[in-house]
């Protein structure tokens, strides 16, 4: 009797873990199958920089010469950063030599007061917002910072434009997004008021009138949505009674792009009121601004519209979508906009959508990697490289392997209290696992992890001062660390083809 006692008694037990199990071995699945798709890419992304884009660093000047041309707008603002991403992501050692010399060579070549002048505020503008904000979204306080905040001072210093709210430097709307971008970063970043007052002095501009909506919904118009959006988040935090101001007017301007801007889909138009005028790649962008809207509101206003619309994905339409007459710009920009939306909105068929799009349109995934066909280093090229590193974090949500190393494989999945992870190298490998860190507050001194444009969106963070408990699935083995610890890098060695299975919870 006692002995079946105790017979049931081990079946209730098992029976009670069942349900932990299967959920633990679906995680592992899962970070399994992502372990593939982030592998691949960042082995793929690591022979790009080692074999295409550093050679187009120029020995004698060290200057980075993507497209043979030395300009701010396109070397500068569109490729420059993705180097840098790519060098971060697979190769500290190059980041931390050529790629940061290139840095010190473009100061050196900038004639002095260059920004200062208005003719040279769009290629200044759209380096520091497509370039250096990128960069500095990823390394805090760095040089790239030093830099950013150095070009916007020159931006600012002589504002020749009168509006009833002060000067500004232009009346360009792209122009005026970017910056916008920039100042509300720069402000939390460093403290300094002029930045908010400047960013307040645009919005102002363009919000107080009452009646604002842009008319291009596509690049070269959609940044001051996003920029908007970000300011709003930024004024919430910083000085309520203006973003008690902005929020009825943003709310006008969001219903307006929602009523006239989008198909049946809520995909935007490339132009308000303009259905002729094709689907807009910067669809996603677009959308940021929701995002921040709604935190802002405490409320979800446009979540239920959002969700539709990346539910809507998964029709036919999208299905490898000519967004730019399939230029690979095209391509990779409806992505990293989509990618920013699921963030904070992890729809299925929109997650689905991202990777058959990534896989068949941007990585060209289905290529042996030993020979697949690399990008070249123009912006429209570097644009699809930036995607691939964005999507290929997705999958190891913001972990990274230190050194990378090729044909290794790296994916993560959340489970319900932690992550579960999926590591496996071809040869013996001994190295550090790189654990994300709450970057928006620690780099870019936001209180929210506001959504924005030209970053690499956060997944799994640890926090510093946090205690996590690493279980090793296969031997059952466990240690503690600290977030800190983590982020610092968690030592590890591989045995050739021998995957690595672990199990990160809060401890």
């Amino acid at each position: 009797m006692k002995a079946l006692r105790l017979i049931l008694l081990v079946c209730l037990v098992i029976a009670a873990m069942a349900p932990a199990i299967r959920a633990e071995d679906a995680s592992l699945a899962k970070a399994r199958e992502s372990a593939k798709i982030a592998g691949y890419s960042l082995s793929k992304v690591q022979r790009w920089l080692h074999e295409v884009a550093l050679k187009k660093i120029e020995p004698d000047t060290g200057l980075y010469h993507p497209d043979g041309n030395f300009n701010y707008q396109d070397a500068w603002a569109d490729c420059y950063p993705f180097l840098c991403w790519a060098a971060w992501a697979t190769d500290l050692e190059a980041l931390n030599g050529p790629v940061r010399g290139a840095l010190h060579a473009e100061i050196k070549h900038c004639a002095k007061d260059y920004f200062k002048d208005p003719k040279n505020a769009y290629g200044g503008s759209e380096y520091v917002k497509d370039g250096l904000i990128a960069i500095v979204e990823v390394t805090g306080k760095d040089e790239w910072f030093d830099r950013m905040k150095a070009i916007e001072d020159e931006i600012w210093s002589n504002p020749a434009i009168d509006t009833p709210y002060g000067k500004i430097p232009s009346t360009n709307i792209e122009i005026n997004g970017e910056q916008i971008q920039a100042l509300a970063r720069l402000y939390a970043m460093s403290g300094q008021e002029k930045y908010l007052k400047w960013a307040e002095r645009l919005a102002d501009y363009y919000l107080l009138p009452g009646d604002f909506a842009p008319t291009r919904l596509r690049d070269h118009g959609c940044e001051i949505l996003g920029g908007l959006g970000l300011l709003l988040g930024v004024e919430s935090e910083h000085n309520p009674a203006k973003a008690k101001i902005y929020l009825p007017l943003m709310k006008k301007m969001l219903d307006t792009v929602i009523a006239k801007g989008t198909n049946e889909d809520g995909i935007m138009y490339n132009r308000l009121g303009n259905p002729k005028s094709g689907l807009s790649d910067g669809w996603g962008y677009d959308y940021v601004a929701y995002l921040c809207y709604d935190m802002v509101a405490g409320k979800p206003v446009y979540r239920e519209h959002m969700q539709k619309t990346l539910r809507n994905l998964s029709k036919p339409l999208y299905k490898d979508f000519p967004w730019e007459g399939r230029s690979i710009d095209g391509f990779a920009d409806s992505i990293e906009g989509g990618i920013y939306i699921l963030n904070r909105l992890s729809v299925p068929e929109g997650l689905a959508w991202v990777d058959r799009e990534v896989a068949a349109n941007v990585a060209y995934s289905s290529q042996p990697l030993a020979t697949a066909k690399l990008w070249g280093t123009m912006k429209l090229q570097s644009n699809g490289v930036r995607t691939v590193i964005m999507h290929a974090l997705m999958h190891t949500r913001g972990l990274i392997a230190r050194p990378w190393r090729q044909g290794m494989t790296l994916g993560a999945c959340e489970t319900d209290d932690g992550l579960a992870i999926v590591m496996k190298a071809r040869e013996d490998w001994s190295g550090k696992l790189v654990f994300d860190k709450p970057r928006h507050r620690m780099y870019m001194g936001f209180k929210k992890d506001w959504p924005r444009m030209n970053t690499l969106p956060e997944w799994f963070t640890v926090e510093p001062e946090k205690r996590y408990t690493v279980k090793n699935v296969a031997d059952g083995s466990k240690k503690t660390c600290t977030g800190k610890q983590l982020c610092d890098g968690l030592p590890m060695e591989l045995a050739a083809g021998k995957e690595m299975l672990l199990l990160v919870t809060d401890d």
